[in-house]
C-alpha cells in the first residue's frame, strides 16, 4: 500500500492564523519592552546599527545560515544510512520547513510534519521520513541538554543572579527535556513496557471523562512506539552514524549561540568571551525552549534581558537584544519561510510538467 503524507498545519488558513498570533505577540514584546524599558527609543535602532562594526554582523548572519544548513545535514546523514540520496537543496529544504512551521507553531508542533511532507514528495517514504525526524529531534534534545548542563556549570554564579523567573524556567525546561528523551529511550527499549503504560493512562483519563474515544487514542500511542522503535533498529545497526548525529546537533547549536556572541562583538565589547557568551546562550535555550508559545516570543526576550543584564551595558542591553533575536529568529524564520515557499512552488512546477506530459 502507497504511504501518503498529508501536513495540515500547513494550509493557508493556518499559516494566516499563526502569523497573525505571532504579529500580536510581536506588538505585545515591544509595546512592554518600551514602557518598561527607560530611555529606549526604537527609532534610535537604525543610529545604533549604523555604528555597529559589520563584519561581526556578517558573521552573525554566516551563522545564521550555518544554523539552518547543519540540520539539513543531520537529516542527511540519517537519511542515507536509510539508503536515501540527500542532496544539500533537498537537506536545506527539509530544515527550513521545519524551522519555519515551528516558529509558527505552539511548542514547535509543526516543524517535524512539514519536513515529513516535503520529504514524501520526493520520494522518502513516510515511514523513512519519521524515523529520520525522530532521531534527530531526540539527538538535538540531548545536545541540548548537554549545552544546558555545561553552560549551567560554566556560568553558575551568573545564573544564581539572573533573577527567580528565569531560575524556574530554566528548572522547567530541563526536567521536561530529560522527561522526553527517558520517553522517547523506553519507547525504543521497553516497546510493552511504554504501550501498557500508555493504554493504562488513557483508560483512567477515559474514565475520568477527560477523553473520549479511548481505542483512537491507544493506537496513536501504539504507532507512536512503531516509530521508535524502528529508530531503535537504526541505532543498533549504525551506532557510529547516530554518534555523527549528535555531533552535529551539537555544532549546530554552538552555530546558533555564536550569533548572540557576534551581536555582542559588533558592539565593540570583549569583557565576555566566546565561551562565556556560548554558554549564556545555552542557559537561554534551556529556558525557554519547552514553553508552549510559538518561538517563545515574548519570553525569550525578556529573559534574554534577565540573563545579559551584567554583560552588556544598561544603554546597549535592549538594542544588543533586539538585534540578537532580529537574526536568530526573526530574519531566520523569514528566509526558512521564503525557502520553503519557493521549494514548495518547485514541487508545483515539477508536477505541473508530469500531467502535461501525460
Amino acid at each position: 500500500m502507497e504511504e501518503k503524507a498529508t501536513f495540515k498545519g500547513g494550509s493557508r488558513k493556518n499559516q494566516l492564523i499563526s502569523l497573525a498570533v505571532i504579529a500580536v505577540l510581536i506588538l505585545l514584546t515591544f509595546y512592554t519592552l518600551h514602557s518598561k524599558l527607560e530611555g529606549v527609543n526604537f527609532r534610535d535602532l537604525w543610529s545604533v546599527f549604523i555604528h555597529l562594526k559589520k563584519e561581526y554582523i556578517v558573521l552573525a548572519l554566516l551563522s545564521m545560515l550555518a544554523f539552518i544548513v547543519i540540520e539539513g545535514q543531520c537529516l542527511a546523514i540519517i537519511g542515507r544510512a536509510l539508503g536515501y540520496k540527500m542532496r544539500l537543496r533537498e537537506a536545506t529544504v527539509y530544515s527550513a520547513a521545519d524551522l519555519y512551521f515551528s516558529a509558527i507553531t505552539p511548542s514547535a508542533t509543526g516543524g517535524q510534519p512539514a519536513s515529513a511532507y516535503y520529504m514524501a514528495k520526493d520520494g522518502i517514504k513516510v515511514s523513512d521520513s519519521t524515523t529520520i525526524l525522530v532521531l534527530n529531534i531526540l539527538l538535538y534534545t540531548i545536545s541540548l541538554i548537554i549545552m544546558g548542563t555545561w553552560g549551567l556549570l560554566i556560568k553558575m554564579h551568573h545564573f544564581m543572579g539572573a533573577g527567580r523567573l528565569l531560575k524556574l524556567l530554566f528548572i522547567i525546561g530541563f526536567v521536561l527535556q530529560v522527561l522526553l528523551v527517558a520517553l522517547c529511550l523506553l519507547c525504543m527499549f521497553s516497546k510493552e513496557l511504554i504501550r501498557n503504560l500508555g493504554s493504562f493512562v488513557i483508560k483512567c483519563l477515559y474514565r475520568l471523562r477527560f477523553i473520549k474515544y479511548k481505542e483512537e487514542k491507544i493506537e496513536k500511542i501504539n504507532g507512536y512506539v512503531d516509530r521508535y522503535q524502528a529508530g531503535m533498529d537504526l541505532v543498533k545497526r549504525k551506532p557510529g552514524v547516530m554518534a555523527a548525529v549528535l555531533a552535529g546537533n551539537i555544532l549546530q547549536r554552538i552555530a546558533f549561540f555564536s550569533i548572540g556572541y557576534f551581536i555582542y562583538k559588533s558592539f565593540g565589547f570583549s569583557h565576555a568571551g566566546y565561551v562565556d557568551m556560548i554558554a549564556l546562550q545555552s542557559i537561554l535555550a534551556m529556558a525557554v525552549n519547552s514553553l508552549p508559545i510559538p518561538g517563545a516570543i515574548g519570553v525569550s526576550e525578556g529573559s534574554f534581558l534577565l540573563l545579559f543584564a551584567g554583560i552588556y551595558p544598561a544603554a546597549a542591553l535592549a538594542p544588543a537584544m533586539i538585534f540578537t533575536r532580529g537574526i536568530n529568529y526573526y530574519l531566520c524564520f523569514i528566509l526558512c519561510g521564503i525557502y520553503t515557499i519557493a521549494y514548495h512552488l518547485s514541487i508545483l512546477r515539477r508536477q505541473s510538467k508530469r500531467r502535461n506530459k501525460e
